[in-house]
């Protein structure tokens, strides 16, 4: 099985389902946005889905490139609930994997008898948290495909794929 390994660099997986339903998640914050701009840009104009990015403060909110059917959810964390920490904010990855947790509770393992063809891209990967996070989701995406974890390469370096089936 292959693992997500911490690093710097996003990644994209793929999740395959047999019938060919597609559906996008890309998951990111504010150092992410010059990678995941170029990698929405490749998206086809028919790819629907999520787009989730976690920053600090509303002035790192900028326009991305997005097909007709994604949306994009940017997470603040300094508008989110009040901080046990003043002036410095949530900590970096708690709103992210909280809000890619709950998308895939209502998108994959909601319908346990059904496989989504999910592309994920994978961000944020400086975050402690979030490197926690993507490690804990490759395992619970090999429990649910077991076997069936390929990781391949795409032509930046940046982009990196995984199936399960």
């Amino acid at each position: 099985m292959n693992t997500f390994e911490p690093g710097e660099q996003p990644e994209a997986v793929t999740v395959v389902d047999p019938a060919g339903i597609a559906c996008v998640l890309a998951a990111g914050d504010a150092a992410d946005l010059p990678a995941l701009r170029d990698w929405l840009r490749t998206l086809p104009e028919s790819s629907y889905g999520q787009v989730f990015i976690e920053v600090f403060a509303p002035i790192q909110i900028v326009p991305l490139p997005l097909p007709e059917h994604m949306s994009v959810t940017w997470l603040c964390r300094e508008q989110r609930e009040a901080s046990p920490r003043p002036g410095i904010g949530r900590a970096r990855g708690e709103a992210l994997a909280a809000a890619v947790d709950a998308w895939f509770d209502e998108w994959l393992w909601a319908d346990s008898d059904s496989v989504r063809s999910i592309e994920l891209w994978t961000g944020a990967r400086t975050s402690p948290i979030m490197q926690n996070y993507w490690s804990g989701l490759d395992r619970r995406l090999e429990k649910r495909w077991p076997g069936g974890v390929e990781q391949r390469e795409h032509a930046s370096p940046e982009r990196n794929a995984r199936s399960a089936r």
